[in-house]
């Protein structure tokens, strides 16, 4: 027994939270939850100690709470974005923010981005390689690269596009490497994310167009990947800036736009933390959700079946991108997945003053997250919560804290009415493109990557085209 004990100590020791966290985060947070309850302890090397909450009433406190109780934890996202991006901030500062970038991604917003959604999404889409294996997730995040650059940035195919796009998929691998996560634990995130850009002063100095190598020496090599994107970033605001804010329809343009209530405008620091935020947050999340859609619709031919048949009715004169709302099969199916799979095990919350929660009584400067994934999976909300049945969704659309894959109250995702769009128009030619299968021999496991939890391998897939789709 005692060894038992011991062994079950060792077994949640912060540093072995931060391994297990990476190979196994949704079993992890399960074991934590059966061996503990519904409000447990989770530590993880480098960051405060987190208490997880999975009660429903306790989710829903966390999740409604306002500026005056509760400020953001990041929970090491300081790690790869600069002080001012939006995610950081808290109370005043968030909502004087975060209520002029409201208009750049709400529905009418959204639908203008469309056609050009469709239009990456058959392109790339267009040029898989049927009956030979592949990461879908290469083509999700490629397809979700060029979306970002044509409807965020404004920029469209060339070598700048190119080479911001190779040094984002690069710095998002290097930075969760083992070393700039030691630096983390030496520097705490925040300490490191300041280490790295103190380091990056030469790399942002260097004009775009001109060559850059990158140092071989590991830590300073991120730093000079962090340089290089904000150094071609800081060239795409002087770009819009020249050819006038007021004469684009991207949100680079937006942002130029936007005054605040004391009628400033951003700073450029403001301005390249913001979009680094959007350009490192959409790819990974949206092309990882899309991949686990994918991961539950293929085990279900039925559900296939019947997204295919609501595809023909309301697009049956050709596919018209501002009607995906219209697709409301699709849509359970998405949310449907992301109930099953979020990108996101929690979102946390720090607590300005003292607080009961779920019957235990936390002090002002207490942690405490609320899990999607062990809400999203409760039974007692969700018959067999376990299976996939997008029908559930159809219904009525569940509480907001109890299907909350964006997160939720004054935090909730900037961008999820943008990622949901997109997704509904990938998935939707994806499905009238390709038959999917999951490669041969392949077990799909959760693993973390990056930000986001993803499958193992980025899903390897086969696939067998269809008759090509109408646009």
């Amino acid at each position: 027994m005692m060894f038992a004990d011991v062994a079950d100590r060792l077994s949640e020791h912060p540093i072995a939270n931060l391994v297990n966290s990476g190979r196994d985060p949704y079993g992890l947070i399960e074991r934590l939850y059966k061996r503990h309850g519904e409000m447990f302890e989770y530590k993880i090397a480098a960051l405060p100690t987190v208490r997880v909450c999975a009660d429903p009433e306790g989710v829903r406190q966390v999740l409604s709470g306002s500026y005056d109780e509760f400020e953001r934890f990041a929970g090491g996202v300081e790690l790869f974005v600069g002080p001012h991006a939006l995610i950081l901030q808290d109370g005043d500062p968030h909502r004087v923010r975060r209520k002029p970038m409201n208009p750049g991604f709400n529905a009418e917003s959204v639908r203008a981005f469309g056609p050009a959604m469709l239009e990456i999404a058959d392109r790339t889409l267009a040029s898989l390689e049927p009956g030979r294996t592949l990461s879908l997730l290469d083509a999700m995040q490629d397809i979700t690269m060029r979306v970002i650059m044509r409807c965020i940035f404004g920029v469209a195919d060339g070598p700048r596009f190119e080479e911001l796009r190779v040094l984002t998929i690069e710095y998002l691998r290097q930075i969760f490497s083992p070393e700039a996560l030691a630096l983390g634990v030496l520097l705490k995130p925040a300490g490191a994310q300041k280490w790295m850009s103190g380091r990056s002063k030469a790399a942002r100095a260097s004009e775009p167009g001109s060559d850059f190598t990158p140092s071989r020496w590991p830590l300073q090599r991120i730093a000079d990947r962090l340089g290089r994107i904000h150094s071609l970033l800081a060239a795409e605001i002087d770009r819009c800036i020249e050819q006038g804010p007021e004469t684009r329809h991207d949100v680079l343009a937006m942002l130029l736009r936007i005054r605040f209530e004391d009628g400033s405008a951003m700073s450029r620091a403001e301005l390249l933390d913001q979009l680094l935020l959007l350009l490192l947050g959409g790819y990974e999340t949206t092309s990882m959700s899309l991949c686990w859609a994918v991961h539950c619709l293929v085990q279900h031919p039925e559900t296939i079946a019947r997204v295919r048949a609501e595809l023909a009715e309301v697009m049956g004169d050709g596919f018209d991108p501002a009607r995906v709302r219209d697709l409301t099969y699709l849509g359970a199916v998405i949310n449907e997945s992301m109930r099953l799979y979020p990108i996101a095990i929690g979102i946390s919350r720090k607590l300005r003053v003292p607080k009961r929660i779920s019957g235990v009584d936390l002090p002002a400067g207490a942690i405490v997250m609320a899990s999607i994934y062990l809400i999203q999976r409760n039974p007692a909300l969700w018959p067999e919560p376990e299976q996939f049945k997008p029908e559930r969704m159809l219904d009525k659309r569940p509480p907001a804290w109890q299907l909350f894959p964006f997160g939720g109250g004054a935090w909730r995702c900037l961008g999820a009415a943008f990622a949901e769009h997109e997704m509904r128009i990938v998935l939707a030619r994806l499905l009238t493109s390709y038959d999917v299968s999951i490669a041969p021999g392949v077990t799909v496991r959760a693993v973390q990557r990056g930000i986001t939890v993803g499958p193992e391998g980025g899903l390897p897939v086969r696939l067998t085209r269809r008759e090509p789709p109408r646009t």
